[in-house]
């Protein structure tokens, strides 16, 4: 009982490894990717309007943007949707009882921003009263997002209300102390912002584009749609070993690597005629094949090693049953383990090598998770409306989901996974059970007895740690368990056969 508690405290202590470990693996959002996606989940409270095409149609309400400019108009649209910065933070703020910032701020806020991207896309001294609609969409999705960027993230943002607090001096301005936030609220807002984008990590690109799909429902009315794709910067190999001022180990030596092949197989398979979400799932297939290939030389000795002690049963067991008390006297315990390793000497067997697997395959899989995790590309397109960087659970834990498709996608694929896993694992001890009964005469050994029993609980344990993280980790991740599970299901039939027509051979 007390070796269980041990295993499992080992199981245990592993899984709180990973989870550490993944953590610890750095994300390649720079501080501009991170202001593009800032800007994607709070856009302002400003709805704007062409009024050369809107004309009568304009709402009630509707302001010029520009004095002398009859070309674009606004309305106030402040965001309600707990997923906006906005609304967060003014949700938050009711439950604390705090004071919330007027419109006047918000719009003052827009204004400014506005003013900052036109400046940028049309040069400083743009002439307001030639201002279109168009320019006005131009200039935000280019530049709007440098309302949190700055030499530092937040840095612009942090000047901005500082020049809006300083209008409040000259009545002019039309703004007042009253109407602007308290560093409480902004507090507030820069926390709950900070949170909402903290889980995007998908900025592992080798090209300066728009990838993902970000922001909320209730989008602006100058907004494409809802959810609108941002600007990640292209990462080359000298950033992966420098992310963010820090040296980055294992970035550089594997998880950029393998997202430059994702990125680069998918970008591929796109122009080559393939659909973005069907590209993305053969990408995967081939990081799966090429990643375990690799790694073929390590498992397939330890695949051997396990074939090969299946093969010498017979023997270990005439061993083992030569010293009946070894589970509790030392003596034979020490008498058994010397003949046992005489036997793996003899037969060229390291019984260690199944460990040494899985102090090869632990940091392969944290750098694996890294590089799908951070993958630009997977963030774009969807397959069945599954978008791979998106969690199992998180699709399936939301109930819109399950009109569109997604949802179904999500549940087949881990269900898929999970399958695959269980065959994978458990393959090696019903092929072990099968040759067991062919033995089954020579007796039993209570030490045998134990330590097949504790591999059993250990196998169930790693499965089932597979098939949770399976079930939380992007969907990607998914897809890339389901295949390397075909991919050990094969392996091992394939060298279960060669060691059984050797040992045959052999007349053993």
């Amino acid at each position: 009982m007390k070796k269980r508690t041990k295993l499992l405290t080992g199981a245990l202590t592993v899984l709180a490894g990973v989870l550490l470990l993944s953590s610890c693996t750095a994300s390649f959002c720079s501080e501009t990717d991170k202001a593009h996606i800032l800007y994607a989940f709070d856009y302002g409270v400003s709805d704007y309007y062409d009024a050369e095409q809107e004309g009568a149609q304009l709402p009630d309400g509707a302001k010029p943007v520009f004095e002398g400019n009859t070309k674009v108009y606004y309305t106030v649209n402040v965001p309600t949707n707990n997923a906006s910065g906005i609304g967060r933070a003014n949700a938050e703020a009711a439950k604390a009882g705090l004071q919330t910032p007027s419109n006047t701020y918000f719009i003052k806020v827009d204004q400014y921003v506005l003013d900052n991207a036109l400046k940028s896309y049309k040069g400083a001294s743009y002439d307001t009263s030639t201002i279109t609609f168009g320019d006005v969409v131009v200039a935000l999705d280019q530049f709007g997002y440098q309302k949190f960027s700055g030499e530092k993230l937040w840095d612009n943002w942090t000047k901005m209300n500082q020049d809006i607090k300083n209008m409040t001096s000259d009545p002019a301005n039309g703004i007042t102390l009253d109407d602007i936030p308290t560093n409480d609220y902004l507090t507030l807002y820069k926390n709950g912002l900070n949170t909402i984008i903290s889980s995007y990590r998908s900025c592992l690109s080798i090209s300066t584009a728009e990838f993902g799909y970000y922001g909320y429902a209730n989008g602006a009315k100058y907004r494409t749609s809802d959810k609108v794709p941002v600007q990640i910067e292209a990462k080359t190999w000298a950033n992966a070993w420098n992310v963010n001022g820090k040296f980055t180990f294992f970035e550089g030596l594997l998880v950029y690597p393998i997202g430059w092949l994702v990125e680069t197989f998918v970008s591929s398979f796109k122009n080559g005629g393939v659909a973005g979400g069907l590209a993305q799932l053969l990408a995967i297939f081939l990081i799966t094949f090429i990643v375990r290939s690799l790694m073929l030389a390590v498992t397939i000795k330890s695949t051997a090693a396990n074939a090969k002690m299946q093969q010498l049963q017979p023997e270990i067991t005439k061993i083992q049953n030569k010293y009946p008390n070894s589970n509790t006297n030392n003596y034979e315990k020490q008498q058994m383990a010397a003949e046992m390793q005489k036997l793996y000497k003899k037969n060229k067997i390291n019984p260690l090598s199944s460990l040494l697997v899985m102090v090869v395959q632990f940091p392969v899989f944290i750098c694996v998770w890294g590089a799908l995790q951070g993958s630009a590309s997977l963030s774009s397109d969807s397959l069945f409306n599954l978008h791979l960087s998106d969690s199992i659970n998180t699709v399936l834990f939301n109930q819109a989901n399950w009109g569109n498709g997604s949802a179904v996608a999500a549940l087949i694929l881990f269900l898929l996974m999970a399958a695959a896993q269980v065959v994978s694992m458990l393959l090696p001890q019903w092929i072990q059970k099968v040759k067991r009964k062919k033995v089954a005469s020579l007796g039993k050994n209570p030490a045998q007895t134990q330590q097949q029993n504790t591999m059993k609980m250990f196998t169930y344990i790693m499965m089932a740690m597979i098939i949770f993280m399976g079930f939380t980790l992007p969907s990607a991740m998914g897809v890339y368990w389901f295949v390397g599970a075909l991919f050990s299901i094969v392996q091992t039939l394939i060298i279960e056969k060669i060691t059984a027509n050797r040992a045959k051979k052999k007349g053993r």
